[in-house]
């Protein structure tokens, strides 16, 4: 090897790495992704009532709740049932239908809405998969979850869909219809009843 592709070699490693490494530090990706982890928590986060436990999609894909589909969005969070015997989940995820169909290409984007089932041990991944394309034909943005019993169990407590009385509490039938709507970043609040008109869902979520 001569001396000019000797230096040449010599020179050719660490300059490709160092770019490398200035590619890996300065995407956009990256220091998006810094960025995000380095805000604080919203208020409602440090006080605990978004519990960031690991929940399972109607997809497949398994995530944190607060970190992944929560922080710095703006959501719609609701409880139901595969099985529901008295009417409520039907009618309230049909109008979740036609409000998804109002935000339109908004929908993962600037909204999301999220459906956790109250039966996990029987509304497994494959049940909410069906459940979610062939009844309900959801679009990106709108994702039926599972989880462990326990997990759920912290998350709606923690959102307050919680009965005083243990017996009525345990019973899944009597659960609420109710729908709330989480502005994390702007630490904004409010529910909607989901059995009303998909326009009123619409509108108290798009003015929140």
């Amino acid at each position: 090897m001569n001396r000019r592709k000797f230096l040449g070699a010599g020179l050719l490693g660490p300059m490709t790495a160092t770019l490398g490494l200035a590619g890996t530090l300065f995407s956009p990706q990256a220091s998006a992704a810094q960025a995000r982890a380095e805000r604080p928590l919203s208020y409602a986060a440090r006080h605990g009532l978004l519990p960031n436990v690991p929940l399972v999609a109607h997809t497949g894909e398994t995530f944190h709740f607060y970190d992944d589909l929560v922080r710095d969005r703006i959501v719609l969070l609701n409880f139901f049932v595969v099985g529901c015997s008295e009417g409520r989940c039907p009618t309230t995820n049909a109008n979740l239908r036609k409000v998804q169909d109002m935000f339109g290409e908004r929908m993962g984007k600037d909204v999301f809405f999220y459906s956790v089932t109250l039966q996990p041990e029987l509304d497994t991944v494959p049940i909410l998969k069906e459940y979610a394309e062939e009844i309900f034909e959801v679009k990106p943005g709108w994702l039926f979850l599972t989880g462990k019993q326990s997990d759920i169990d912290t998350l709606r407590r923690a959102q307050g869909f919680v009965d005083p009385d243990p017996e009525r509490d345990r019973d899944v039938t009597l659960h609420s219809s109710a729908g709330r709507l989480i502005d994390d970043n702007n630490n904004r609040w409010a529910m909607v009843p989901l059995n009303t008109s998909a326009r009123n869902v619409y509108t108290v979520l798009n003015t929140l």
